[in-house]
Parts: C-alpha cells; structure tokens; sequence
C-alpha cells in the first residue's frame, strides 16, 4: 500500500504543477492528437464596441509620444470641423510602421474617395438647372486626426505623400451660421442660415493603448440651408 501511496502523491504533484502552468497563460503539455485540451483560468477581455486588430500589432514608441501635446496644438477651424489634414508632431514614422503592419496582414481595407467630374450635360449647358442655397467647397480630405462620436480624438492612419485614406468632404463657406442665398426669402418670425452637415465614416487610426482600430469618425458631408425661429 505504501508504494500506491507514494505513486498517488506523485502524481496529484505533477498534475498541480502542470495545473499551474497551464493558469500561467501557456499551452498545456501533452496535447492530445485531436488538440482539444482544458482551459482552467480563462481570461475574458471586456466587449468594446470597434473592430481591434491582434493585440500583438502594438507600437513600443507610441509609449513616448504625448496626445495631450498632439491634441492640443490642432487648429481652431479643425476643431470647428471634428477632422483635420494638418498637426504639429504628427508621428510619422509610427504610422508608417503602422502601415506597412496593415497592409501586410491585410486585415483592414483603406477608404479612397475621388471627387466624380461633372456631367456631360453640366459642362456644355448655358445654366445650371439648380442652384445651391448655401456656398460651399467640395474637396478630398486626406485625415490625419478625428472626432469619433464621443467627441474624442484619435489619430488617423495616413501618410500625406501615398494617401491612404480619403474622404469627400463638403465644407460652408463663410463658417457656420453664414446667410443663405439672397433669393431664398423666409416668413416672418424665421430665419435662415447655412449649417454644416456631417455623415459618420470608417476610419483606420491609433488608440490611447497603442492598438490599430477602426471606427465611425464625423465627416462635412454637405451644407444646408435651415430655418430657425426668431
């Protein structure tokens, strides 16, 4: 009985000792041929409602860049705007890293607006059939940070040189607030303004954590003239 006692002990020794191993994060020894073995300590990431690459695809030197700083140096009409192409310390080099990891994996798929040439009937026409209340510029934007929905900003993987990502925008001329056309007339009690519209876009950026995401960003998608009581 001695011997069945001892060999009883050794092998409920052995058996913790792998137990511990496997708690450890690692592959349990001895997997059988099927590959199916038994998980005792889970690790159960909270649910974050955006698309997060492998966690593996992190930037050491993003550790050392400040987004206080980043972020606090974005011009005034950027802010107005929730996007800009142009800021101070944009890290380039990391994003450049980040980029070459993206499209090696192809996990993600860039965005790449053009702007459509005007119509056959738009060019040779002597007028326009419509005409625009609100003054307007259409143009491609190449991002390099963004609001997302919370009004939080994030860096926009991009490289001004090979763009990326880009984005039709629609921006009012004059500001938010400018008058509508002169040939609009509005009924007494009301007036009328250009408001700038945005629509939400997915976009490639960098979290606070160093990890590449992708999630709906605001963009200018047009400028519509709005009445409002007075």
């Amino acid at each position: 009985m001695a011997w069945k006692y001892i060999f009883w002990f050794s092998l409920m020794t052995s058996y913790k000792a792998e137990e511990t191993e496997w708690r450890s994060g690692d592959l349990p020894p001895n997997i059988p041929p099927d590959g199916t073995y038994k998980i005792l300590n889970r690790f159960v990431k909270p649910f974050i409602n955006r698309r997060v690459m492998d966690s593996s695809i992190v930037f050491p030197d993003l550790t050392s860049r400040s987004d206080i700083d980043i972020f606090s140096q974005i011009p005034e009409d950027c802010k107005t705007l929730g996007i800009c192409e142009d800021i101070p310390n944009y890290p380039a080099d990391i994003v450049s890293s980040a980029i070459h990891q993206i499209e090696h994996e192809n996990k993600f798929k860039f965005n790449k607006d053009v702007l459509e040439p005007p119509q056959l009937a738009e060019r040779i026409g002597p007028e326009e059939e419509s005409i625009d209340l609100c003054s307007s510029m259409e143009r491609i934007f190449i991002p390099k940070v963004a609001q997302d929905v919370n009004k939080d900003w994030f860096l926009i993987v991009n490289d001004k040189q090979k763009p990326r990502q880009t984005f039709r925008v629609e921006i009012c001329r004059g500001g938010e607030n400018a008058s509508c056309s002169s040939i609009v007339f509005f009924q007494k009690g009301y007036k009328g303004s250009c408001v700038q519209k945005y629509v939400l876009r997915n976009m490639i950026a960098l979290n606070d954590k160093n990890e590449i995401i992708e999630r709906p960003f605001q963009v200018p998608s047009c400028c519509s003239c709005v009445a409002k009581a007075v």
